[in-house]
């Protein structure tokens, strides 16, 4: 091991041993101050309400000082489903541009992408069905609706 090594190891080793103090509760911050200091914040945070309270405010901002003033809900993130939601649809219809057989196993390539009979498509919405050298068969994941896509190669135009 060379002289460098063992330095960067020794700078390694003394971070994560700083670290773990650290992260181990090693360096707990002071507790809030109590008394006149925490009360003396309270009230000048109450009188800066007042004071806004008693300016000419328009009807938006004072209904924003009563949002401000208002509990807030316990949850910040909405956790449901929303109402109506579906699977994302395809943006696009896939494009057939190259086929492969191998033996007896064959591969279409969709959208830029290779796949065997049963693979769903990397865009989603899509699964495979049939291939052909002159065609694939998806069907949709969404509703069971069988597609044709015709091949687009090459040797499409000849």
């Amino acid at each position: 091991m060379t002289r460098r090594e063992k330095i960067i190891l020794a700078v390694t080793g003394v971070v994560a041993v700083v670290g773990l103090w650290i992260g181990l509760g090693g360096n707990e911050p002071a507790p809030p101050p109590a008394g006149p200091v925490a009360s003396q914040e309270a009230a000048q945070a109450g009188s800066m309400l007042a004071a806004i309270k008693d300016a000419a405010l328009t009807p938006t901002e004072q209904a924003m000082i009563a949002a401000i003033e208002a509990p807030w809900p316990q949850k910040a993130f909405y956790d449901k489903p929303f109402a109506g939601q579906t699977a994302a649809k395809p943006v696009s219809r896939p494009h057939y541009t190259g086929y492969v057989e191998l033996g007896s196993g064959r591969l279409a390539v969709v959208d830029g992408m290779e796949y065997q009979v049963g693979d769903t498509l990397e865009s989603g919405g899509y699964k495979i069905v049939a291939i052909a050298p002159d065609q694939v068969a998806l069907e949709s994941l969404a509703n069971g609706q069988r597609i044709d896509i015709p091949y687009e190669g090459r040797d499409a135009a000849q």
